[in-house]
């Protein structure tokens, strides 16, 4: 048989974790768990949503082999996506403007994958590649 005192010391043994969890998401410390504002400068969505880049998708293994073998490239230095202009990512991938301007209202990272390859989207890549070296 268990005495009072034995389940008041339980029970103050099961609210210290339950107090540290708190304490570590801020809850009663002021801090708040939502992000910080952004600013415009740094949210180029806020901007101009139109004009923000867009993450193309080189996934596409006709795509990949024709950038590497145009950049003299093997397929292995190719990047998975590049970020692009909306002009750049309705050309290559099977969406239009229009839909990319719509992914602004769910997500500010805009995505496609591309299908075709053209002198813009290589020269893109090659940016990226020049970078990595």
């Amino acid at each position: 048989m268990t005495s009072r005192t034995d389940g008041r010391r339980h029970k103050r043994w099961l609210a210290v974790p339950l107090l540290a969890a708190l304490m570590a998401l801020g809850v009663g410390s002021g801090q708040s768990l939502a992000q910080p504002a952004i600013s415009a400068e740094e949210d180029p969505i806020a901007v101009d949503p139109v004009d923000a880049l867009v993450e193309v998708s080189l996934g596409d293994w006709e795509v990949k082999t024709s950038i590497a073998e145009k950049l003299s490239r093997k397929t292995s230095q190719i990047p998975l996506t590049v970020m692009v202009s909306p002009d750049i990512a309705s050309d290559v991938c099977p969406v239009d403007a229009g839909d990319l301007e719509q992914q602004v209202t769910i997500s500010p990272t805009r995505t496609c994958a591309a299908k075709k390859t053209t002198e813009a989207l290589e020269a893109e890549v090659r940016k990226v590649v020049r970078t990595e070296e």
